[in-house]
């Protein structure tokens, strides 16, 4: 007899993983269930660069139409000298060559956000923050959460997943080892509206120098842009912003003094990071929530995306074609290794790339930057996992 529970799948975040998890669900037909532990989304950019890799998926849920009319196409790619801004290797775009969509987060909610509230299987509860999880029914898992006006609610589900984020409750309750390690600085994510383009910076710009290295990132084209950039570990948010004229002064192009408007100043810890498992009996997890990693080489979110396409298809698997939960075993170890062979290389690798020592001969020692410069291009390898391939899929 099949076990009793309010909803399938559980889902703990309201984030873009998590909506985008949900949205799968929903046109599978699966009832799914989001709790989101804040009432509101947040007016931040935050994570904003979606590779053309993650298109496909965008595209077979019918939302790419509406990312690339609310967002922008990335141009060209550059790695330069700070301050002076001089060119190391450029990578201009062509014709019929794929872009970065540019889109700041909270844009990717909304729109999911209202595509999901078209699905009457699909609840998306704001303002109730996940307080305990028991899995000792064995065949269901139950939630305990308190919502924002105090009350204490239950859910029942036959799956919860955690996509609730870098600072993960779940991680916490179901005392998952997060294994690896917080790297020797903090980076610092902030918005700054200045004229970039005017002194000849491309839509994406990577600073190579071993102390003032960094990102500058176009957001939009009434010029907001993202400065990404390290320091050390130990630095309080007051220090920060205390020197950030100072760091910006050894970064910037253009004419002293510099006249920029800061919009946003978001320091975090560097980590390299993921859950010793993404499956805990009853419990698989997701995006950020799973694995972190610096955003140099920009994998994160998509590797979230690509987290939550595999997973969709494997609960359906499961909830609606009868394959075994072995199948979710299968599904955590191949995320896993694309994470631990893939995404965190990669990202180690490109954050050391931008702290080398000797930026003139970089484009003769660094794969990536050789490319660029000879128009062959390094083929960069999958994040995806082939769910059908997974050892107990069923197909519908």
């Amino acid at each position: 007899m099949a076990a009793s529970h309010d909803v399938p799948v559980l889902i703990v975040g309201g984030g873009p993983v998590g909506l985008f998890l949900a949205l799968r669900l929903a046109q599978a037909n699966i009832p799914v269930t989001v709790l989101e532990a804040e009432t509101e989304m947040q007016n931040e950019t935050k994570a904003m660069a979606h590779q053309p890799s993650i298109f496909p998926e965008f595209k077979s849920v019918g939302l790419m139409e509406d990312l690339l009319a609310a967002g922008i196409t990335s141009g060209p790619l550059c790695f330069r000298k700070p301050k002076d801004g001089e060119p190391i290797a450029k990578l201009p775009v062509k014709p019929g060559m794929p872009t970065v969509l540019l889109l700041p987060q909270y844009r990717f909610w909304e729109i999911l956000e209202q595509r999901i509230r078209k699905h009457e299987c699909a609840k998306v509860l704001v303002g109730h923050r996940v307080t305990a999880i028991d899995q000792s029914a064995g065949d269901t898992v139950k939630v305990t959460v308190q919502t924002n006006d105090g009350q204490e609610k239950t859910f029942t589900a036959a799956h919860l997943v955690s996509a609730d984020g870098s600072h993960s409750s779940t991680r916490r309750l179901c005392d998952i080892p997060f294994e690896g390690v917080t790297l020797s600085e903090q980076l610092v994510a902030t918005d700054i509206v200045y004229p970039f383009d005017k002194h000849g910076y491309l839509d994406a710009n990577f600073l190579v120098d071993p102390d003032n290295y960094g990102l500058v990132g176009r957001i939009t084209r009434e010029g907001l842009w993202r400065v990404s950039y390290g320091a050390p570990a130990a630095m309080e948010y007051d220090e920060i912003v205390k020197g950030l004229a100072a760091k910006f002064d050894a970064m910037f192009p253009g004419p002293r003094p510099l006249e920029y408007k800061i919009q946003r100043i978001a320091p975090y810890k560097a980590q390299q990071r993921c859950f010793a498992t993404l499956r805990k009996g009853r419990v698989m997890v997701v995006g950020d929530a799973a694995h972190v990693t610096n955003p140099y080489a920009g994998l994160g979110l998509n590797t979230g995306f690509f987290d939550a396409s595999s997973l969709a298809m494997a609960l359906v698997s499961v909830l609606s074609h009868g394959a075994p939960e072995s199948l979710l075993d299968a599904w955590a170890k191949a995320r896993r290794d694309v994470f631990l062979n893939v995404v965190d290389p990669m990202s180690r690798k490109a954050l050391a790339r931008v702290k080398d020592a000797d930026p003139d001969s970089l484009p003769e020692r660094d794969p990536l930057l050789k490319g660029m410069k000879t128009g062959q291009m390094p083929m960069p390898p999958s994040l995806a996992t082939d769910v059908r391939k997974l050892e107990g899929y069923v197909e519908g």
